[in-house]
C-alpha cells in the first residue's frame, strides 16, 4: 500500500527533477525517497455549507467557516485569513486536508495570494488555507535581554502553538489525525521546520522553500542578531533549539525542499545541508527530497513555479 501510494511520486523525483521556469537541475544520485510512509490519518466526513456554520465537536467538520474567504479573524491581537475550496464536498468522505501557510519575513499574509496561484491549487486539491499574519517573527522560543526585534509581546515559537490551539477549538482544523501539512518561504520555510519540531506529529508533510535552518553559518545575519544577540556572545542560542538542523536527529515529518542556486538572499547551501543533515541521521526511513534549481532566484517566479510539485508531495501522503 504504501509504495503504490509514493510510486508516482518517486517516479517523478527520479526521471530528472522539477521544472520551473528557467533550467532543469536534474536530481542527484541521492536525492531518493523512501517507501517509508506516515500513517495515514482515519477517514471521517467532514461538512461545509456556503452558510456559517455553527460550532461542532463531531470529528471532521469544519467549524465557525463559510466556503471561500474568511478574512481578517484575530488571535492575540494577531490577524489572520481562512479560505474554504468551493469544491470542498466532491470528497465527501475525506477529512478537509489544510494547509498552514508562512509568508516570508516582513511580507503580508496576503503575499502568497497576490503573488502565487496558491488559490487555484487550494482549489485543484481541496485543501483549506490557513494564512496568519507573521510579521517579521523568526519563530523564536523565546526573547532575550539582548533582543531587539520583538514582532510581537509573545515570541513567534509561542504564538504558533496558541494558534494551533485556536484553529482546533473554532474551526476544528489542525487537529491532530487530520491531513495536516505546512507551507512556507524563505523565513516561513524556517518556521515550517521549527513548527515541525515542536509540534511532533500534528502535520503529515510539509514543503519548505528557500528556507535558512543553520543560522551559525550566517553569523553575521542581522535577523538572527536582532532577536538572539551576536553569535559571538551567544553561541549556545544560535545552535540550540531554534535551530533546525542542529535537530535533525529528531525529525519525522515527509519534507519538499527547494532552493535556487541563484539565491542572494539565503544562501542554497542552507537547504542542502539540512537535508544532508537529515539524510545522515535518518537515511530512507524518512521521506525528504530536495531540488537545487539552477538559476532560480528568492523570488515568487520561483515560489510559484514549485507548487505543483508541492501540492503533489503533500498530497501523496493521503490519497
Amino acid at each position: 500500500m504504501k509504495t503504490r501510494l509514493w510510486l508516482s511520486w518517486v517516479r517523478y523525483c527520479l526521471t530528472g527533477g522539477v521544472l520551473v521556469t528557467g533550467q532543469l537541475l536534474p536530481i542527484t544520485s541521492n536525492s531518493t525517497v523512501s517507501n517509508n510512509l506516515v500513517q495515514r490519518p482515519e477517514q471521517s466526513s467532514f461538512l461545509l455549507t456556503s452558510e456559517p456554520i455553527k460550532r461542532s465537536s463531531n470529528a471532521g467538520k469544519v467549524t465557525n467557516a463559510t466556503v471561500g474567504w474568511n478574512k481578517n479573524l484575530m488571535v492575540n491581537n494577531v490577524s489572520y485569513d481562512l479560505y474554504i475550496p468551493p469544491n470542498s464536498n466532491s470528497r465527501p468522505n475525506r477529512i478537509l486536508p489544510c494547509v498552514l501557510v508562512l509568508p516570508g519575513w516582513n511580507f503580508k499574509r496576503t503575499s502568497w495570494i497576490e503573488n502565487s496561484k496558491l488559490v487555484q491549487y487550494a482549489d485543484k486539491y481541496g485543501y483549506a488555507l490557513i494564512l496568519p499574519e507573521m510579521g517579521k517573527t523568526l519563530y523564536e522560543s523565546s526573547y532575550y535581554p539582548q533582543t531587539t526585534m520583538k514582532w510581537n509581546p509573545m515570541p513567534g515559537g509561542q504564538f504558533i502553538k496558541l494558534f494551533i490551539e485556536q484553529m482546533q477549538q473554532r474551526h476544528h482544523l489542525l487537529v491532530s489525525g487530520q491531513h495536516n501539512t505546512l507551507l512556507g518561504l524563505s523565513t516561513g520555510g524556517r518556521g515550517v521546520a521549527l513548527i515541525a519540531l515542536e509540534n511532533p506529529g500534528l502535520f503529515v508533510a510539509g514543503a519548505s522553500l528557500s528556507g535558512d535552518f543553520s543560522q551559525e553559518n550566517m553569523k553575521s545575519d542581522r535577523l538572527m542578531t536582532a532577536v538572539y544577540g551576536a553569535y559571538q556572545q551567544f553561541p549556545e542560542r544560535w545552535k540550540g533549539k531554534d535551530n533546525p538542523q542542529a535537530r535533525a536527529r529528531e525529525w519525522k515529518m515527509p519534507l519538499y525542499l527547494a532552493h535556487g542556486t541563484a539565491d542572494k538572499i539565503v544562501p542554497e547551501s542552507q537547504s542542502r545541508l539540512f537535508y544532508n543533515a537529515i539524510k545522515q541521521y535518518h537515511q530512507n526511513r524518512v521521506v525528504v527530497v530536495y531540488h537545487p534549481v539552477a538559476g532560480a532566484g528568492h523570488d515568487y517566479r520561483f515560489w510559484d513555479g514549485q507548487l505543483e510539485p508541492v501540492f503533489q508531495f503533500i498530497d501523496q501522503v493521503y490519497q
